[in-house]
């Protein structure tokens, strides 16, 4: 070490190397105690043959040098020190570096930042990133636009107390390299190229002892076509200051209206890249971020109200599997004002999950998630707006395309047009998507929905759900059976193909086998085969008498089907996973299935199934094993241990998987409201204007009629006395 360094010759680098390495500069002014934490920082994490510049700038306070003279025999590194004539202030500190260290690149580091493991190998190689750079940045807790974990709110501390040493190596490790642009040089540690100070010079002695001198520079580069990067695997601690004192507010001021009269373009960038959150910068700063605090993550649980049914259970299970998955994660589940105390307390069993009660969501503008999950499909772009106000990135479940591609279960084409195209929206805009089978996600890219599946992941159903919490029931209206029942569960939809099992009893009566076909489940309001199935009936009292409708059961009712039965046929055309052949073997009862849809990919491959709905064949089948106990044995085990495979914590571990790659991705730049544009021209048809006015009049006269009421309740009815007195005060009023 040096204590005095000549600015020709001291620091002039062989000739004979052909890779200049960069060379560490620290002004020091006073403020020993940080200093020497930084220098020992330096010494500790830069590798021994890189050169350690000193700038002393006259500072009174001499503890920090007569530090580094104690320290002189055992430095690694070649460390030099400086003292220039007098005292020229962090800019004039910086223009002597850049003299003293060509031919080198060059990187200052304030006096009061602490660097972390292998800082200098990674700035370094990112200034290496492209020719065209000028400077290098890094992340810090206290840095304007680089600031971590909250993007343009500097901290004094590491939020989540980290080290600065785990710090670093926690956002090293998860950081892409993207090395996002930036406006502007961040002066607490950077890179400065030596190619960028030979084409536009230093720091303008304009601004004096400092401030706004690197914005200036960096803005002479942007000029010349050079541009400024952060090095996104980098953090340092940055202790920061007061910024410039009440007496030196002037000067700021001062150098502020110099910037903005020679580069008018300079406010207005850096407003850009502070708010922008679809930028490769946005996405840098999240992914880093998140690496010191604990994301926010919502669950909507609108679904939950007054009813309980095959959409509350899985979205019930999937919270639930989740929170197991991630025990140390906070949950926030967002319920509306309909759902009850007792299901809220249901949902929220689990220690880390928490309620949030919303009463309406076309008023709910708080911004204050990071991640929200809706575990069943969007109905409506209410629903979608909402989700993308309040929080940064959105996940959403999508069971099956049926409805997207069956016109019949729409009121009018309008109705399904408007569903084909909100889907479409919501596959544009939201982040991530969770399919319940492979089969749903190959359906969305044949219809043209969804065509990037970068946060994409089948999560598939677990099948290991309780059916009911209270002990089986018998359900009403099931009569005294005394043949073998063969039950078909789920609503009354055309692709559930009721008739098909009509037509199966059919040919069982014909063959006399005894068997009684039980058909448990709702009738839609559109799309329902339950008049085909009368029609059927009607002309053949004897298969009437041999089939039994049960419009709707409850958990424990169909617990009871389940047990009960002597056969489950589930003969659908279309499902997005199938629960059903799963929910029947657990309890010990065969299905007979369709490889259907999803079907395929989630059945075993070894059981009799139902094959190009071949009414014979598969009466054939049904005969065997309801007369085969044997083969109704292999398919209850075979069912039961491919069922095995899909159990709710391995779903839940998939979507913690997809939560993460979604918080950590970029955020998707297809804006909601834009893409609504062609989903607002489809929706406000002339069909759906003449609704929406008709739905206006009638709330209009709602309103008349409510005024009506409040006036007859305030004056009295027509004839009495208390209006009569009434008139007279007013007629007397108006005289």
């Amino acid at each position: 070490m040096t204590s005095e360094l000549d600015p020709v010759t001291s620091i002039e680098p062989n000739r004979d190397n052909i890779v200049r390495r960069p060379i560490v500069v620290i002004p020091v002014y006073n403020a020993s105690n940080e200093s020497i934490a930084c220098l020992e920082s330096v010494l500790r994490h830069t590798p021994a043959d890189v050169r350690v510049l000193i700038i002393d700038d006259h500072g009174q306070d001499r503890e920090f040098f007569e530090h580094l003279d104690k320290k002189r025999s055992s430095l690694r590194h070649r460390v030099d020190v400086h003292r220039p004539e007098s005292n020229g202030g962090f800019l004039g500190s910086c223009n002597l570096a850049f003299d003293l260290t060509a031919p080198h690149d060059v990187i200052l580091v304030n006096s009061d930042v602490i660097v972390g493991p292998q800082w200098y190998e990674r700035i370094v190689d990112a200034g290496n990133a492209s020719s065209d750079v000028a400077t290098v940045s890094v992340f810090t807790n206290n840095g304007t636009i680089l600031s971590l974990p909250h993007r343009n709110w500097p901290s004094p501390d590491i939020v989540g107390g980290w080290s600065v040493d785990e710090a670093a190596e926690r956002i090293a490790r998860v950081a892409e390299k993207s090395r996002p642009v930036i406006p502007t040089a961040v002066g607490h540690c950077f890179l400065v190229k030596r190619a960028a100070i030979n084409l536009v010079g230093g720091f303008d002695p304009v601004f004096g002892t400092g401030y706004g001198e690197e914005v200036d520079f960096s803005q002479r580069c942007i000029r010349m076509g050079l541009r400024h990067i952060v090095a996104d695997d980098v953090f340092v601690f940055h202790k920061g200051s007061s910024s410039f004192t009440a007496d030196a507010r002037p000067q700021q001021i001062a150098h502020e209206a110099i910037v903005n009269e020679r580069y008018p373009w300079y406010a207005s960038s850096v407003q850009r890249a502070a708010s922008d959150s679809y930028s490769a910068l946005a996405t840098a700063i999240n992914r880093a971020s998140l690496q010191l605090r604990t994301p926010s993550i919502a669950f909507d649980g609108h679904c939950f109200a007054s009813s309980w049914a095959g959409t509350q259970q899985m979205t019930f299970e999937l919270i639930r599997s989740v929170a197991r998955n991630r025990p140390d994660q906070d949950f926030t589940v967002v319920f509306s004002a309909h759902a009850s105390n007792d299901l809220i307390t249901k949902v929220t069993e689990q220690p880390n999950v928490r309620a949030e009660i919303v009463p309406n969501i076309m008023e709910d503008f708080a911004f204050r998630f990071d991640l929200i999950v809706r575990p069943h499909q969007v109905n409506s772009t209410e629903e979608l707006r909402w989700m993308k106000r309040i929080a940064n990135r959105t996940i959403v479940a999508q069971l099956d395309f049926i409805s997207f591609s069956n016109p019949t279960y729409f009121e009018s084409d309008h109705s399904w047009l408007s569903q084909r195209e909100l889907t479409k929206l919501v596959h544009a805009t939201v982040d991530g998507v969770a399919w319940i089978s492979e089969y749903a996600r190959s359906d969305a890219h044949r219809n043209g929905v969804r065509r990037h599946a970068a946060n994409d992941c089948v999560i598939y159903c677990g099948t290991d759900s309780e059916i009911s919490s209270e002990p089986p029931k018998k359900p009403v209206g099931l009569p005294a059976i005394n043949t073998p029942i063969m039950t078909v569960l789920g609503v009354g939809y055309n692709h559930k193909n009721r008739v098909f099992a009509l037509r199966v009893l059919e040919e069982l009566l014909r063959r006399n086998t005894p068997c009684h076909l039980v058909l448990s489940g709702q009738q839609p309001r559109f799309g329902s085969s339950v008049s085909v199935e009368q029609s059927i009936l009607d002309l053949n009292s004897v298969l009437r008498d041999h089939v039994t409708y049960l419009p709707g059961v409850s958990d424990a009712e169909r617990a009871w089907l389940y047990a009960e039965s002597d056969l489950i046929f589930y003969p659908t055309v279309s499902e997005g996973f199938g629960l059903v052949p799963f929910e029947a073997a657990r309890v010990g009862t065969p299905t007979l299935s369709t490889r259907m849809g999803s079907l395929d990919e989630v059945l075993p491959s070894v059981i009799p199934t139902i094959d190009a709905f071949d009414v014979p064949a598969t009466a054939t089948i049904v005969e065997r094993i309801l007369s085969e106990p044997d083969l109704a044995s292999r398919l209850v085990r075979e069912l039961c241990d491919r069922g095995d495979h899909f159990t709710w914590d391995r779903t839940g571990s998939l979507m913690v998987g997809l939560m993460d790659r979604v918080l950590l991705g970029p955020r998707n730049n297809i804006d909601s409201v834009w893409a609504e544009a062609p989903v607002a021209a489809v929706i406000h048809s002339p069909d759906y204007v003449a609704r929406i006015r008709a739905s206006d009049k009638r709330a209009a006269r709602y309103r008349r009629v409510t005024s009506l009421s409040i006036g007859r309740m305030m004056v009295g009815p027509i004839g009495s006395r208390r209006r009569r007195i009434a008139k007279a005060l007013y007629r007397r009023l108006g005289r």
